[in-house]
């Protein structure tokens, strides 16, 4: 029998791992176990299925966490404000936990959009974003995620956040430099860019713009976490939409579109300049 390297978990009456663990300590037995994946091609289909689910998670925490904010759930679990919530709670600073709620908000936009292919992590969602948050009102995360996909097949490169950066702003490529490191501090960053889905290069890259973009962090008010007056109102709907229908590929993720003057140029991103979320 193949060694999976996972530790065999302890005892559940005598150290029981905490409940929000119940659906890994599944997973667990169903795969090294029970080993599930014995009983043919549909069970195999059906990990590949949860696989894709764990990989668009942020999409759906991004959602959980925009809801605590802005109907103040926190407040539920004795915390007074959404700041207190994210450090304490979530193991994150609260603009962390905002970058990720905009991640999720592109995601989700892609998947309204009818992609299948999606960001598959927040670094790469975050590139998509920061773009069509500068462009204004020309933005078009849609256009660039079909360009990204364009490119990456013909060109049968993987999808990183670095190559989307890349794609989108051809002239960011900076000179480089080689530094020597050792290898166990070598070793801690590449542990941690794993975990984050980046490579070596653009985690480092990551960690050294957090000085630059980690905003004042102050106690938050109403104000903050309000939302404004047509927060109700989905920025999905279709309602006296004239625009023409795309045709989806599921098959590849991919889409067709109709030429920029069949669509009107609006940035689906640009009432987020008055959210409480920046």
């Amino acid at each position: 029998m193949v060694d999976s390297n996972f530790v065999y978990p302890p005892d559940q009456d005598e150290l029981p791992l905490p409940p929000w663990a119940q659906d890994c300590l599944n997973t667990f037995y169903q795969l090294f176990d029970n080993q599930v994946w014995r009983e043919g091609k549909d069970a195999i289909e059906i990990l590949n299925f949860e696989a894709k689910l764990a990989r668009h998670a942020y999409i759906q925490e991004g959602m959980i966490l925009r809801a605590f904010q802005i109907y103040k759930l926190y407040r539920d679990l004795g915390y007074k404000s959404f700041q207190d919530y994210c450090l304490k709670e979530v193991g994150k600073k609260v603009w962390q936990c905002k970058q990720l709620i905009k991640a999720a908000m592109t995601g989700w936009h892609l998947l309204c959009e009818g992609f299948e292919k999606l960001p598959n992590c927040v670094a790469q969602a975050s590139v998509l974003f920061t773009k069509a948050c500068k462009e204004g009102i020309d933005g078009d995360v849609v256009g660039d995620w079909q360009k990204c996909i364009d490119i990456a097949t013909k060109e049968k490169k993987p999808m990183t956040s670095h190559f989307i950066e890349s794609v989108l702003d051809p002239d960011s490529h900076k000179k480089t430099k080689q530094v020597k490191l050792p290898y166990e501090v070598w070793q801690a960053f590449k542990k941690k860019a794993d975990r984050a889905g980046l490579s070596v290069q653009e985690y480092l890259e990551q960690l050294s713009k957090e000085g630059e973009s980690e905003p004042q962090e102050e106690e938050s008010t109403l104000e903050d976490d309000t939302p404004a007056e047509n927060q109700g109102q989905s920025q999905y709907s279709t309602d006296n939409d004239t625009r023409t229908i795309s045709t989806v590929h599921p098959d590849n993720g991919q889409r067709e579109y109709p030429g920029s003057s069949e669509i009107p140029q609006i940035n689906r991103f640009d009432r987020l300049s008055d959210d409480p979320i920046p």
